[in-house]
């Protein structure tokens, strides 16, 4: 299918139109006369047209080539080996085990006992004892 796109175009048509000089006599008068200057006119039009004008598609299509790369061949060979692990059979571990030391065992017993003791009395006497006196 082709698809139809519309381009406007633009036409310049130049017209030239020649004006031809007029000559003027000299009589024996001064007459300030304007001199008249031939110049070229020029005219523009615009004229727009239109064209349709086939604009060819563009299309595309993506397409995956295989790149083909050289490689070693790499062979693998299965190789069985064999690993001893020694799994330890003995597990140490520190234990504090307390030491048990023998004391003499002191047991205090309060015992309330009652006690008749005698208390000293204290008896006073007075005593008259004679003076003796010597004579001189």
């Amino acid at each position: 299918m082709q698809q139809v796109v519309e381009i406007p175009t633009v036409q310049e048509i130049v017209t030239e139109q020649e004006i031809p000089e007029v000559q003027v006599q000299v009589v024996e008068q001064v007459v300030h006369v304007p001199k008249i200057m031939a110049q070229k006119r020029v005219q523009h039009r615009s004229v727009e047209q239109v064209v349709d004008v086939p604009v060819p598609q563009v299309v595309e299509e993506v397409v995956h080539v295989p790149k083909v790369i050289q490689q070693m061949r790499a062979q693998h060979v299965p190789v069985e080996q064999l690993v001893e692990v020694p799994v330890p059979m003995v597990q140490k571990e520190v234990v504090h085990v307390p030491k048990i030391i023998q004391q003499k065992r002191v047991q205090h017993q309060t015992v309330e006992q009652e006690v008749q003791v005698p208390v000293p009395m204290v008896q006073e006497e007075v005593v008259h004892v004679p003076k003796v006196m010597q004579q001189t």
